[in-house]
């Protein structure tokens, strides 16, 4: 530095009226944001990406082929008498879904891959039990055509009077829907 110039000097800046109590505001933003963000997350990027990604769409009475396996919905059931007891003040409705299942490729599906979409209810209803040819399980052999039967509890209040109204399978390991009506 020369004689010429002059020194420097550090300047701490003085909190100003105005700028004080802005920390609290930041503070509660972030957690505000973050919040909203788990929010989205959980609620509102599921349908988002199930929209972007999409399903295979299935006409009613028609057959998926893809991935290595060709899956037909057989038959659509209700039981005439529920199989169980209803929540209380619900009514109960048990569905059964035959499909037939040719499989020629390794697949890791469970019975939790499997939901049924409802009219009237929002949340898809996961399978409740599976029988592969006759046996407890799902486990359709690799190579083979077999037939499943999926189980389904579907509840509603007991004021609902509709008639209840199936309107699509859902598989998500390969994403598809079959449609029911």
């Amino acid at each position: 530095m020369s004689a010429s110039e002059p020194g420097r000097r550090v300047l701490l800046e003085q909190p100003s009226p105005d700028k004080q109590g802005r920390a609290g505001c930041i503070a509660a933003g972030a957690v505000i944001g973050v919040l909203v963000g788990m929010m989205v997350g959980l609620y509102a990027l599921p349908p988002i990406l199930r929209s972007i990604y999409g399903e295979t769409k299935v006409a009613a009475g028609e057959t998926f082929e893809g991935d290595g396996r060709v899956i037909t919905v057989e038959a659509v059931g209700i039981a005439s008498e529920p199989l169980g007891e209803a929540s209380p003040g619900m009514q109960r409705s048990d569905v059964a879904i035959r499909l037939r299942i040719t499989n020629n490729k390794t697949w890791d599906a469970t019975l939790a891959d499997w939901t049924l979409e409802v009219a009237g209810i929002e949340n898809w209803l996961p399978a409740a039990s599976a029988a592969t040819d006759g046996e407890p399980g799902f486990a359709p052999p690799l190579g083979k055509t077999s037939t499943v039967e999926l189980r389904f509890v579907v509840e509603r209040p007991e004021s609902d009077t509709r008639p209840l109204r199936l309107e699509a399978l859902h598989l998500a390991n390969p994403r598809v829907r079959f449609a029911l009506e």
